[in-house]
């Protein structure tokens, strides 16, 4: 029987993974807040959980230690270190141990799931299965890249808000998230090319696979126009080509014909194509002829009121954000994942002139500064560490095995290429689920494939006693809990997203009920609170207009008791007292008890954010509705030098000088609104024309 769990569970461990490849890239559902990665993030949760689990009854049945000791333990281990010392210091430890909530990937409990599967990995698989598992990655890739095929092609583009069809995103939500994955993966296919026999799918006998996969994932990665994914593609194909080349020069002149053949292809691709810094066949020929839509749709941009800022352009001032949060907070950072509270108290004043000003960022938009500013030295140090360790031990590996393994140096040279493609997409960008997954799991492929290919052993016959069976019992309920609770937090999360769709069609009553649910399934998530003291808010709004101002009374206490245990939870989420401000502003119409504290919650938001134009806005007008108007000229004046261009905010300084006769600084503003800002502003000419 012993022997019969052994295999059951080893089958569980191996299946368990392959899922983790094939699925983690594919799944998304149309009922979560966030449809992409939330469900990727509780897939890999779930798959942890049952390979966790079955790795540690393998070793209780099997009675001995299976751990396979590895050049990158001690780096792993410094780095969860550094985590957890930068959760227990964080200002937000909810947010550090699960992550932020939209995006959920690079918390502590995330970091943990990665580590795990990387031991686990590296201490049940060798070769011959991380075969199998590079076959599982590439074909749920072959799927993921047709979809974005189709997708260009308008397969779904009247289900999204976003231009799919100019720049696809296929199964991961972002253009630049799946060009990073694409671009860790196109180097395989390059080792196909090379291999003259199929090692990696031995059973497909057409010898020029290696050329359809490349087509296939190249074409994808051009329709996805991501710069950085395009960067890191010419890096890896230097790495790889470089390395290979270098170390076969002997025999160079084999690799010239694949070399050129691959080449050619990318280059025809690309001409055909295009990308974002060169015009595709179709635009060269339309500009023979005439003037292009893109030039039209340049020049429109050019207009006040319709530039575009240049992403680069707003990099630099987040990067500026991290960098200063990074100088107040060095060693530590301000906790795990919490970039997006603590960038708004140093957030740069440019940030409010580029056209994304009012957007909320909780990544630095680089993995680096991300950490830096998150975790401090300790956190980034920890982590580059982890990297050069990898880099150092895959160079040794090529080398040794060079002579020995042609298809293990080919596979581990491609492997190296791909990680070093997500060093450099990480440095335009953040890592997602997927990415995160290859970036602790690449090294857990390449380790095993340069191992010797052993046989596993038989396990023995041996009798299971009750202690055994005991612990054995014990794990698989505790296994069965943490399921269930996946489970519950996923449904939960449903409850949430419809919930706020419902508030926002004022539809309070189906929201709270909604948001009841969520509560009773994950009721320390602070976001369901913030959202459910809108809905009290607003069904106490409904009270009043009925007059039962005892109800209407009731339901107020528990909206701000709602709000309060947000807070609670994550004192410096923005968004939170943002919300708040939104639900004391509302019950304010009916009440003016509440005004003061509209007041206060919006003075605490200037706190927390100084340079936010916006809250500065919605500050003058509550002073002026308190009948504060020297006050209000005041916020506003100042918010006119955070912003220049807030139109709304000249013309509600337009109306404050009229009213007090200042007709020639009314003016002023006006015209600043129809000169610099937007020529077409109806609002602001007419005024104009009664002054």
């Amino acid at each position: 029987m012993n022997k019969t769990i052994s295999l059951l569970l080893n089958r569980i461990i191996e299946s368990s993974f392959y899922l983790l490849f094939f699925l983690v890239p594919l799944i998304l559902t149309p009922w979560n807040y966030e449809l992409f990665e939330f469900n990727k993030m509780i897939l890999a949760y779930l798959l942890t959980v049952v390979i966790i689990a079955a790795w540690i009854v393998k070793m209780i049945t099997e009675k001995k230690i299976i751990f396979r000791r590895t050049i990158l333990d001690l780096p792993l281990i410094l780095f969860l270190g550094s985590q957890i010392m930068a959760t227990i210091y964080s200002i937000d430890r909810h947010t550090s141990l699960w992550g932020y909530y939209s995006r959920f990937n690079g918390g502590l409990f995330p970091t943990i799931s990665y580590l795990l599967l990387y031991w686990a990995y590296v201490s049940n698989f060798n070769k011959e299965k991380t075969l199998t598992t590079i076959r599982f990655t590439l074909a749920s890739t072959i799927l993921v890249s047709l979809y974005g095929l189709a997708e260009h092609f308008g397969i779904d583009a009247q289900y999204w808000v976003q231009e799919v069809q100019i720049r696809v995103f296929s199964t991961f939500g972002q253009p630049n998230w799946l060009a990073a994955w694409l671009v860790a993966l196109l180097p395989l296919t390059w080792a196909m090319i090379l291999l003259k026999k199929q090692l990696i799918f031995k059973k497909f006998s057409f010898p020029y696979f290696g050329y359809v996969l490349t087509t296939i994932f190249f074409l994808c990665l051009l329709y996805t126009k991501s710069r950085s994914g395009l960067i890191g593609l010419a890096v890896a194909y230097l790495v790889f080509w470089g390395l290979t080349g270098f170390l076969n020069r002997q025999k160079i002149k084999a690799l010239t014909k694949p070399f050129i053949s691959l080449s050619l292809l990318l280059l025809v691709l690309t001409f055909l194509t295009g990308t974002p810094w060169t015009p595709h066949l179709g635009q060269i020929k339309e500009k023979i002829k005439g003037t292009t839509q893109e030039a039209i749709i340049s020049a429109e941009a050019q207009q006040p009121g319709l530039l575009i800022s240049e992403s680069g352009d707003i990099r630099k001032i987040v990067w500026q954000g991290a960098l200063e949060i990074w100088k107040n907070h060095p060693i530590l950072g301000t906790g795990v994942e919490t970039f997006g509270y603590a960038y708004y108290w140093y957030r740069p004043r440019a940030h409010n002139d580029v056209s994304e000003w009012d957007l909320l960022y909780n990544k630095a938009h680089n993995e680096y500064l991300t950490l830096l500013a998150n975790t401090g030295l300790i956190g980034l140090s920890t982590y580059l560490i982890l990297i050069g360790t990898f880099l150092f031990w895959s160079l040794k590996q090529i080398i040794i095995h060079l002579k020995k393994a042609k298809e293990t140096t080919l596979l581990v040279t491609a492997l190296l290429a791909g990680y070093i493609s997500i060093l450099i997409t990480n440095f335009f960008g953040f890592s997602v689920v997927p990415i995160s997954l290859l970036f602790f799991l690449i090294p857990a492929i390449a380790i095993t494939l340069v191992s010797q290919s052993e046989k596993e052993p038989k396990p023995k016959k041996q009798i299971i006693e009750s202690k055994q069976w005991a612990v054995i019992i014990l794990i698989s309920l505790l296994s069965l809990g943490a399921i269930i609770y996946l489970i519950k937090f996923w449904y939960a999360d449903t409850r949430f997203a419809l919930a706020e769709k419902l508030n926002e069609g004022a539809k309070y009553d189906q929201a709270y009920n909604e948001l009841k649910t969520a509560i009773s399934l994950h009721p320390s998530e602070p976001y369901y609170r913030a959202e459910m003291a809108l809905s009290l808010a607003g069904l106490a709004e409904l009270a009043q207009e009925a007059d039962d101002a005892s109800l209407s009374a009731q339901l107020v206490d528990l909206a701000i008791a709602e709000s309060d245990q947000a807070l609670k939870t994550s004192p410096y989420h923005l968004n939170f007292w943002k919300k708040r401000a939104k639900m004391f502003i509302s019950l304010a119409l009916a009440n003016p008890h509440y005004e003061q504290a509209a007041l206060e919650t919006l003075l605490k938001a200037t706190d927390l954010a100084p340079t936010d134009a916006k809250i500065q806005y919605n500050l003058a007008l509550l002073y002026s509705h308190l009948g504060q108007k020297e006050t209000a000229i005041k916020t506003l004046e100042h918010t006119i030098e955070l912003k220049p261009n807030y139109a709304d905010v000249r013309y509600a300084l337009a109306l404050f000088y009229e009213e007090n006769k200042q007709r020639e600084e009314a003016r002023k503003q006006l015209n600043y609104i129809l000169e610099k800002i937007n020529p077409a502003d109806t609002r602001a000419s007419d005024k104009l024309k009664t002054l």
